[in-house]
């Protein structure tokens, strides 16, 4: 069970400003992104060594993958706090029993904006990237901003704070 994969063809599309380099960026392969940043376990690992590995991930989270490598899920931060954080947990239990399943996976194909576009759309941090449904990566919310920050400064920085507004000067920005 890799979940639900969006070809870079049939990803819902996210509206941004319409400058030049946001097109471009739209268009920039998850490739092009640090993607070999993850920690991956298996269903069975015991949820207070799935806390542990999810610390060692600066996305705040830990993929949970079956033998063969295919996705079955996802513990994140988020489960932490609603799922464990003051209940009553077995923290040897395994964290297939707290963890999300996966609904969206991306393949390494996909672009910056399918990446923007489901995490937007479903309020995700973190998205897995699979090849022939086999994790091969993943990327967070704080890997697309360092890479638009990194790939287009001057655009990154002068963004308004509203897309819609136009600046009346570059300066400031």
């Amino acid at each position: 069970m890799s979940g639900e994969q969006f070809p870079a063809s049939e990803t819902p599309t996210v509206a941004l400003a319409k400058t030049a380099s946001s097109r471009k960026a739209r268009q920039d392969s998850v490739s092009s992104m640090e993607t070999d940043d993850y920690v991956c376990i298996a269903p069975s690992t015991p949820l207070s060594q799935a806390i542990q590995a999810m610390n060692r991930d600066e996305g705040g989270c830990a993929i949970v993958c079956a033998a063969d490598g295919s996705v079955v899920g996802i513990f994140t931060e988020r489960d932490l706090l609603t799922k464990v954080v003051d209940q009553e947990i077995d923290l040897n239990a395994p964290v297939s029993n707290i963890m999300s399943p996966v609904v969206a996976t991306l393949t390494s194909e996909a672009t910056l904006g399918d990446a923007v576009a489901i995490m937007n759309d479903r309020g995700y941090r973190n998205v897995p990237l699979v090849k022939n449904g086999k994790l091969v990566g993943s990327i967070s919310v704080f890997d697309v901003i360092g890479y638009l920050a990194e790939s287009y400064p001057k655009t990154t920085m002068n963004l308004p704070p509203n897309p819609n507004q136009v600046m009346e000067s570059t300066d400031g920005g």
